[in-house]
Parts: structure tokens; C-alpha cells; sequence
């Protein structure tokens, strides 16, 4: 056969199949080289894997389950720590459903400051006028809690002082931060700080202060955290007490954690 007179009849045919072979090779070799790295990376990216592995120690079931039922048991214990040394929180300062934070704050802070001031009055105390409220009014539904957990103490404290003979509850204060710490040994607790000056004339403070260790005794703790008795002024026959009680909660659970 003349080649010349093949290639000529068939020069078309013959240059579609050689195009499309070089196109196939070279789409392998493009297709063949990402498919090498790609096993590539996913064998290195196994063997970290393995590596992190063999240093991470595992658990089998049964070992899970204790350590779930170890966490559980924890969590009961602070609650019941925290119902034996967290002041409670009563119903009436706190926000019912339905209420605006705001509303039930300056609602029920002018009623304390009218009862409160004014019983004590009648029974010859003269109570800081400011109950240790800021002055200005908290806007955050949490700094608002914190006041109203602190005006809670404060009110009991009053009506025990009055009850045992103080003449005086003054410098009274609630914080409207949470206190902070630092260090190692932070606590989770968001604890409020309520400090208060008790004076009393002419009357020992031993039955007031025995007072306070009862409420904590009887399941009613006020969270009392730092007492210091100032001397005696013997000259107006009066001795002072400042005190300083911490007010607060445990931390909320997150999304998902039991309670």
C-alpha cells in the first residue's frame, strides 16, 4: 500500500486518534499525581493521628460510667455545701416570671427603705439610710440580682441587730461587682461582698453575735465571712461590730450539663 495515498485519505482520522491519546495521557498524569498526594496527606495526617493516640489514655466503659457517676455525686455535694453556706434567696427579692428586672428592683427597694428604716426607727435604730444600695440604680438583669441577694442579707441582719439592742446599723454596702481573686485557687462562685457597721450601747453584743452563729446552725446561713469587734468606747458606753458577709450562687450549669 502507498503510505503517501493511506495518510492522505485518512490524515484526519489518524490525527484525531493521536490528539485524543495525548489528551488521556496528560489527564492522567494530572488526575494520577493529585490522587498520590492526596493518599499522601491522608497517610501522614493517620499516622499524627496514631502518634497523639498512643500518648492519650483510654477509657473503657464501665470506667466512663464511675467517673460520670463520681461527677454526679461532686455536683450533689455542692449543692448541698453551697444550701449550708450561700445565704438563701427569698422569694420576695427575687424577680418573678413576668416582671421587668428594672420594675421589681426600684418597686421593691423603695418599700425596704420605708418599712425597714422605719421599724427600726420605732424600736429606737437608726439604719443607713441607703440600705447600701448604689446610687445608681443597676440596669443588667444580673448586677440587679446581685443587689437584690445582697439587700436580702441586709434585712436580716437588720431585724436581728434591732431584735438584740443595736442603736445603730450604718455604713452599710453592696457591692454591685462580684468580687474578683487571682492566683491559682480561683472560685467559680459569683460572690458579692454586703459589709455593714452594728452599734450597740449599753448592751453586750454576745447575744447578737450568738444570734448570727444560730441562723447558720439552724439551716439559715447568712454567709458571714469576716468579723471584727472594735473597742469598747467606754466613755459613750458603746461598742462597734463590722462585718462583712458574702452573697451570691453557684455558677449557672452550661447547655446541656445536669444540674
Amino acid at each position: 500500500m502507498n503510505f503517501d495515498a493511506f495518510w492522505q485519505t485518512h490524515r484526519r482520522f489518524i490525527l484525531g486518534i493521536a490528539g485524543g491519546l495525548v489528551a488521556f495521557f496528560i489527564l492522567l498524569a494530572i488526575t494520577g499525581g493529585g490522587a498520590k498526594d492526596r493518599l499522601a496527606k491522608a497517610r501522614g495526617s493517620i499516622g499524627r493521628s496514631s502518634r497523639q493516640m498512643q500518648g492519650n489514655e483510654l477509657f473503657a466503659a464501665n470506667q466512663v460510667s464511675a467517673l460520670e457517676q463520681r461527677l454526679e455525686d461532686l455536683q450533689v455535694r455542692n449543692r448541698l455545701l453551697a444550701e449550708r453556706t450561700l445565704p438563701a434567696f427569698r422569694e420576695r427579692f427575687q424577680v418573678q416570671p413576668g416582671t421587668p428586672p428594672a420594675q421589681h428592683y426600684i418597686s421593691l427597694t423603695g418599700e425596704m427603705r420605708d418599712e425597714l428604716i422605719g421599724w427600726a426607727l420605732r424600736r429606737n435604730c437608726e439604719v443607713d439610710s441607703s440600705l447600701g444600695l448604689p446610687p445608681v440604680s443597676p440596669s443588667q438583669p444580673q448586677q440587679i440580682e446581685r443587689v437584690l441577694r445582697g439587700l436580702d442579707v441586709v434585712d436580716r441582719v437588720v431585724h436581728l441587730a434591732v431584735d438584740f439592742g443595736a442603736v445603730e446599723v450604718d455604713k452599710i454596702r453592696v457591692a454591685q461587682n462580684r468580687r474578683r481573686q487571682s492566683g491559682r485557687n480561683v472560685s467559680p462562685l459569683d460572690i458579692t461582698p454586703v459589709t455593714l457597721e452594728v452599734t450597740f450601747q449599753r448592751t453586750s453584743i454576745t447575744p447578737f453575735l450568738n444570734a448570727l452563729l444560730a441562723e447558720q446552725d439552724a439551716g439559715r446561713p447568712l454567709g458571714l465571712t469576716a468579723l471584727e469587734i472594735l473597742p469598747r468606747n467606754d466613755k459613750r458606753m458603746e461598742q462597734k461590730l463590722l462585718l462583712e458577709f458574702g452573697v451570691g450562687a453557684l455558677p449557672a450549669p452550661q447547655e446541656g450539663e445536669d444540674r
